[in-house]
């Protein structure tokens, strides 16, 4: 691997822009990816002696190091989201932040970047109509799901995303449900709402007592409901990707 050091950032973003642009260009059609990218701070000494002494980028084969200023989490987010800017290619940066800003400062925790292709079609009709009928709009990455990982009440992210924008069968699935079951003066009303699933009760609360890791899944959630003028409820869906 060839080390890169102290470029200027200016350098250091266009670099990462054209890395973007590359890899999306090797992608299948329809379809989400997380990129190869790591990213680390090397800290010397324990305690209150701790101190920074390099940043460290790996990608593309490359090793690009920093010693002369940290890049910090939360400075290195903003690194990727001007990359994604320059490069054009969909995409958002995956991070943890932690404290309210309030009682205890934020601390911001990369995690990944991810960048997309567009849509699939099946998708692409379901927003259009949604927007149309509902007065609501489904982002690209609104509806997904996720692998979790939890110790106790806290839990972090594992898996890869997967998203409603890419999965064709459900996108027609939804439609074709609402088409069939909306009469002409019919209300349809679509929601997103978060959730969380621990798995396997008894083996949550195994976990729970023992304080041992537990496994599950969370994201968004589609709600349908269909109703008539007069407010009777006549189709109530939820859908999990």
């Amino acid at each position: 691997m060839k080390q890169i050091e102290n470029i200027n950032i200016k350098e250091f973003t266009s670099i990462l822009s054209n890395y973007i642009k590359s890899t999306s260009k090797k992608m299948v059609k329809t379809t989400n990816m997380v990129m190869d990218l790591d990213f680390a701070n090397w800290m010397s000494g324990m305690g209150r002696d701790k101190k920074w002494f390099r940043t460290e980028v790996k990608f593309d084969g490359n090793s690009y190091i920093f010693t002369e200023k940290e890049i910090t989490d939360e400075k290195f987010i903003s690194i990727l989201n001007d990359a994604l800017a320059i490069s054009g290619v969909r995409g958002r940066v995956v991070y943890d932040v932690c404290g309210d800003g309030y009682w205890l400062p934020k601390t911001y925790y990369f995690k990944s970047l991810e960048i997309f292709t567009k849509p699939c079609k099946e998708f692409i009709s379901l927003v259009k109509y949604v927007d149309k009928n509902a007065n609501f709009t489904i982002g690209d990455t609104d509806v997904f799901r996720v692998s979790i990982c939890g110790k106790r009440d806290s839990h972090s992210d594992t898996g890869r995303y997967n998203y409603l924008c890419y999965n064709n069968t459900m996108c027609a699935t939804i439609l074709k449900t609402i088409r069939e079951n909306k009469a002409t003066r019919d209300i349809v009303k679509v929601s997103v709402e978060d959730y969380i699933d621990r798995g396997d009760e008894g083996d949550y609360r195994c976990a729970m007592y023992q304080e041992s890791e537990w496994y599950g899944h969370r994201g968004n959630k589609l709600i349908v409901k269909i109703e008539t003028p007069k407010g009777k409820k006549k189709l109530y869906r939820e859908y999990y990707n």
